[in-house]
């Protein structure tokens, strides 16, 4: 089982930078864990992958020694369960707008005593070579992260709810879907979802969570860094090869 100090660093102040996987590609995870990020994060939400693809991508990544996270589409325990017995280091889950979603994904994320996760012999606890199991119980729950999204303007008024779950260790915002829901879409720059941007760090310093936001480039990652952001992902794997390829295309006329 391989761990990773993500949330001792974050804790400790530190901001942890990662870039989504959206083409599927373990080549894209091998790079970007040669590339020097701290986590990746397969994206299948808006990617092509299921658990069984997921399984190669969170391996490459593994084989870089880059800790693979997966947005999972939905909040459902079959769907959260597989994805980490295929050994992803946690989930993150779109639209999370009430408690009960919350505590939802913070109950099939966790083993017990922290929650109810399913027990077998998979990947994640090495097919069962990683032993005893309840030391490995105590090694996935501390690991793992639970990361909730806030993309949608319907979940605002219960964020502060939603961070005093136990167990939820990220509230992460999602500029492009919340500004659709602010009737504004894709005006995603900070002035235009200052009023969020505020709340969620007002309600993740008071409830002892972590901070997340996507960033389409780095300046915008360490403007939000500075602002106390400490968990972010900067642009895609698909976004930054259109942008490399344009550049180079652009170069010859």
């Amino acid at each position: 089982m391989m761990l990773n100090d993500l949330k001792e660093r974050m804790k400790a102040g530190e901001t942890v930078y990662g870039i989504f996987i959206n083409s599927g590609s373990t080549i894209a995870c091998e790079i970007a864990g040669l590339c020097g990020f701290d986590f990746m994060m397969i994206d299948s939400e808006h990617g092509p992958t299921d658990v069984l693809l997921n399984r190669d991508l969170i391996t490459a990544a593994e084989y870089r020694n880059c800790p693979p996270l997966v947005r999972v589409s939905n909040a459902s325990y079959d769907l959260i369960l597989r994805t980490l017995d295929v050994g992803a280091h946690g989930v993150m889950v779109p639209q999370v707008n009430t408690k009960e979603k919350a505590e939802a994904i913070a109950y099939a994320a966790h083993y017990y005593p922290e929650g109810l996760r399913g027990v077998a012999s998979t990947r994640s606890s090495d097919y069962g070579f990683c032993s005893p199991f309840p030391k490995y119980f105590e090694m996935a729950n501390k690991r793992n992260l639970a990361i909730a999204q806030c993309e949608n303007v319907a979940g605002v008024p219960y964020l502060d709810d939603i961070c005093s779950v136990e167990g939820i260790d990220v509230i992460f915002v999602g500029p492009y879907d919340l500004s659709s829901s602010m009737g504004q879409p894709g005006q995603v720059g900070y002035a235009s979802i200052k009023e969020v941007v505020d709340k969620v760090l007002e309600a993740t310093r008071k409830h002892g969570k972590i901070a997340g936001i996507f960033t389409k480039d780095a300046e915008e990652a360490k403007m939000y860094s500075d602002m106390g952001f400490r968990f972010i992902i900067v642009g895609t794997d698909i976004g930054c090869m259109v942008s490399g390829v344009k550049s180079i295309v652009n170069s010859l006329k």
